[in-house]
């Protein structure tokens, strides 16, 4: 929360609890209404007092439109949509689509047919998991059994790791590469 919206909150729960008051001492007759209403009513006859009071109202009107309808983000809830924000009891980790990147890409380096590799990482409004992975392959590699595999390993390593469950892995396969061999002329 920002410090404006604070300030708002605070000077709106000030002047419900002053509303609350004057009200409950009216009604136990503490204080009586029609002192209060002379009080009030000599109050509004100068016009300095009025001027001053029109001047409060529209900041206060100002500062309901602000807290009703424009609701401030801090830094850490627009660092939410960088990754996937983790709680519990001792507090918060965010794990960010940088990270999941590394992952994906250490676990897809260990397979023999992959030979390059790029993954995008997308997280939806509900914090759904979605990775696309474009890769290049040998041409010795069996495409379905590979991607198969990789998709399996990439999502045992990020649940294993994050706890997080993978809603989707797109594999696109961009290119067959052929292994260039090494001659030795002699």
């Amino acid at each position: 929360m920002k410090f404006l919206d604070k300030m708002i909150l605070c000077i709106f729960s000030v002047l419900i609890l002053l509303m609350a008051v004057i009200s409950s001492a009216c009604i136990f007759g503490w204080v009586d209404a029609t002192g209060l209403y002379v009080f009030v009513t000599k109050a509004l006859a100068d016009q300095t007092t009025c001027n001053i009071l029109l001047g409060l109202n529209v900041v206060l009107i100002l500062f309901a439109i602000k807290g009703i309808f424009f609701e401030s983000s801090t830094d850490e809830e627009k660092s939410v949509g960088n990754g996937i924000m983790l709680e519990n009891d001792d507090g918060k980790l965010l794990v960010t689509k940088e990270t999941i990147t590394s992952i994906v890409n250490s676990v897809v380096a260990g397979f023999e047919g992959v030979k390059d590799q790029q993954s995008k990482i997308t997280l939806d409004e509900n914090n759904d998991l979605s990775i696309l992975l474009t890769i290049a392959v040998s041409d010795q590699a069996v495409i379905k059994d590979l991607s198969n595999n990789i998709q399996v390993r990439v999502k045992d390593a990020i649940k294993k790791s994050l706890d997080v469950e993978v809603k989707s892995l797109d594999i696109k396969v961009k290119d067959m590469v052929t292994p260039v061999k090494d001659t030795k002329e002699a």
